[in-house]
Order: C-alpha cells, then sequence, then structure tokens
C-alpha cells in the first residue's frame, strides 16, 4: 500500500501547473483531493500515535496545494525507506 502510494504522488506531479497570476506551482482536483485522503487514512491506521500524522492531519485540515502535495510525498516516501 505505501508502494502505491508513492507511486500514484510521484504521478500527481504531472498535474502540477504554474499559476502566473499568484506566482506559484498549482496542484489541485479531485485526483490530489483523493490522494491527500488516502495518505492521511494510511497514517491514521498505520502510524496514529505519530506526530508526523499529526502534522499531516493539521497541514491538510484547510486549503491544500503544492506545498502539502511536497510535505506528504516527501512523507510518503520517508516512511518507505524506514520499512
Amino acid at each position: 500500500m505505501l508502494a502505491e502510494l508513492v507511486a500514484e504522488g510521484e504521478k500527481l506531479a504531472e498535474l502540477v501547473e504554474y499559476d502566473a497570476d499568484r506566482h506559484t506551482d498549482v496542484l489541485e482536483g479531485v485526483e490530489f483531493e483523493k490522494w491527500t485522503a488516502k495518505v492521511i487514512l494510511y497514517l491514521e491506521r498505520n502510524h496514529p500515535h505519530s506526530s508526523l500524522t499529526a502534522k499531516a492531519i493539521e497541514q491538510t485540515s484547510g486549503k491544500i496545494g503544492y506545498d502539502e502535495y511536497q510535505f506528504l510525498l516527501g512523507l510518503m516516501k520517508a516512511f518507505k525507506e524506514m520499512e
């Protein structure tokens, strides 16, 4: 499951677009939201007492975007390396 989440997250990079009005990279849409939900569910089930799980939940409790994507993908990669 973890490897699948990492692969799915890496594939989302194809959807990143540069928003010239905001001068930043943007990632949004149903696929991104679905992946984010799956990551949070994975963390809650497998690492419920981790401070990183708490941080992920906190960071995704409002409007989520490219910065949160980078954090979550990095977190999933770190957990994968630690397995």
